[in-house]
């Protein structure tokens, strides 16, 4: 029925609000914690910084999981974080160098939730299975519109099939009117892009 395809949808909404925000705290989280026991004896500044981040990071991942868990009641809309410097900053402050071209990004505010949620995901597979790399994230405007890219130099995704993240991604997406591709780069690595066309009046 109606209903019951209503009900399936907004699980997998939910479901994927919970994936993205547990996924990337937990990676960040243990790419802390890998720096700040490799460097605990030699740099003890350095481990308690790491130890600060893990705070940190923990504290943002418990608010989104509340946030994502909220959806479950309709009552209160709940406001979605769009802040991706403070997201890079996260991520780098993990240990993972990230570009960001340009440095101060201008994303359409319809498109910012979005952007934040691809980006997000796409860094926390890079911790995840790209090893020792650094990652490129890069917004322009072109006469079609505008597009996001994610990219790497690691060994990339090695499961087989598309997991939850990538579906996810494509999902919203697709919902934002965009095109989203991913897959191997040229060179080696992996990337993800994300098109969107200009917004008309």
């Amino acid at each position: 029925t109606a209903v019951a395809r209503e009900l399936a949808r907004e699980r997998a909404r939910i479901a994927g609000e919970v994936h993205d925000a547990a996924g990337h705290g937990f990676s960040t989280i243990a790419m802390q914690a890998g720096l700040a026991l490799l460097v605990l004896e030699e740099s003890p500044e350095q481990a308690r910084e790491s130890l600060r981040a893990i705070r940190e990071t923990s504290l943002g991942a418990l608010a989104q999981l509340r946030a994502a868990l909220d959806l479950i009641d309709p009552g209160e809309p709940v406001a979605s974080r769009d802040d991706l410097p403070a997201l890079i900053d996260g991520v780098r402050a993990a240990g993972l160098p990230v570009d960001m071209e340009p440095g101060e990004p201008a994303v359409p505010s319809h498109l910012r939730g979005t952007v934040y949620r691809v980006v997000r995901e796409s860094l926390t597979n890079v911790i995840r299975h790209a090893g020792p790399t650094r990652a490129l994230v890069r917004v322009a405007d072109d006469p079609c519109g505008f597009v996001l890219e994610v990219a790497d130099r690691g060994v990339g995704v090695t499961e087989a099939g598309e997991g939850r993240g990538l579906a996810g991604m494509r999902e919203r997406v697709r919902n934002a009117g965009g095109q989203f591709t991913a897959g191997p780069r040229d060179g080696g690595g992996f990337q993800v892009i994300a098109r969107f066309p200009r917004e008309t009046a």
